[in-house]
């Protein structure tokens, strides 16, 4: 009897001990499948800044995002402010192990500050960062200094630093069966950010043409109705509405507005490089378009000295 109770003591301490090593094991891999890579909070005026990533789909490879937190009545700026204010500014330079840090914007909204056309975004924001490693077996440390405007009834300079470990290659590139709340951010503003397109795929989203009549150089922009689905339809009144965004190259300013008709834009060159410029004196104008819609938005190059004026 005795002997069969000290069998059944050690076969239970035995049990205990497996379940113990048996947890162990699955909190480490948890560890390592679902260990959240992000920083703290660091709050500055009227806003805060944080850093988050996870694992990309190959070896070396990051998806990390700049998430900007801004107060309810506080703005902050895309690459191209429009009439006012600054664009964000992001220096990885600090970094160890890196390759590259490519950073995106998504589609910002069009704001009325004062009169005055800004671009920019409200709310919460978040720059998607593709981030590949020098070298993919060893671990990094992603380093970014944040410089970025937020306005209210003023406008004040922000400034931030964050810092990650990213490891060097967890989990082998497999895909964690549950998506990491890391991830489900970085593909929500992945989906923000405009989709690329060539010249093919930007003749069939717009017609442009050149104004013959208007005392600036005007180009109209026609925005081609895309097929609608019940589905697709959305009755929110704050949902994203079609929104046409120029950016140029340094000398250049341009304007966009709404035309007389619907989904038309014009665009209006409000200043250019001196005539004696390379651009000027070649005839060419080359502008980007952002094409915000409700449903998806487009980024195209268009060079507007190469538009021939409307009929």
């Amino acid at each position: 009897m005795q002997m069969s109770l000290q069998l059944l003591n050690a076969a239970s301490a035995q049990t205990r001990v497996c379940a113990v090593a048996a947890l162990f094991a699955l909190g480490f891999m948890a560890e390592l499948r679902a260990d959240p890579i992000t920083t703290d909070w660091i709050y500055g005026k009227k806003s805060a800044a944080r850093l988050i990533a996870a694992p990309g789909a190959v070896k070396g490879a990051y998806k990390a995002g700049v998430e900007i937190r801004l107060d309810p009545d506080a703005l902050t700026y895309w690459r191209s402010p429009g009439e006012t204010g600054v664009p964000p500014v992001f220096d990885f330079h600090d970094s160890e192990n890196l390759k590259e840090a490519t950073v995106q914007f998504p589609t910002p909204l069009r704001i009325d500050e004062a009169g005055l056309d800004a671009f920019g975004y409200r709310g919460m924001v978040t720059f998607p960062v593709d981030v590949t490693l020098a070298d993919e077996n060893r671990p990094a440390v992603l380093s970014v200094s944040i410089e970025y405007a937020v306005c209210a009834a003023i406008c004040l300079p922000v400034k931030a630093k964050a810092k990650l470990e990213l490891p060097a290659h967890p989990g082998e590139g497999a895909a964690p069966d549950e998506a990491s709340p890391e991830e489900a951010i970085f593909a929500a503003a992945k989906a923000k950010v405009p989709q690329r397109l060539d010249a093919a795929g930007r003749d069939a989203k717009i017609l442009i043409g050149r104004d013959r009549g208007a005392t600036l150089p005007t180009w109209r922009v026609q925005v081609r109705p895309e097929p609608q689905t019940v589905a697709a339809v959305s009755t929110d009144p704050g949902a994203a509405q079609t929104d046409l965004f120029v950016e140029g190259q340094e000398g250049w300013y341009f304007e966009s507005k709404k035309g007389e008709k619907p989904n038309e834009f014009l665009i209006v060159e409000v200043e250019g490089p001196k005539p004696d410029g390379l651009a000027a004196s070649a005839g060419k104008i080359p502008v980007t378009l952002t094409l915000a819609g409700p449903r998806q938005s487009y980024e195209f190059a268009v060079d507007l000295g190469a538009i021939p004026a409307s009929p």
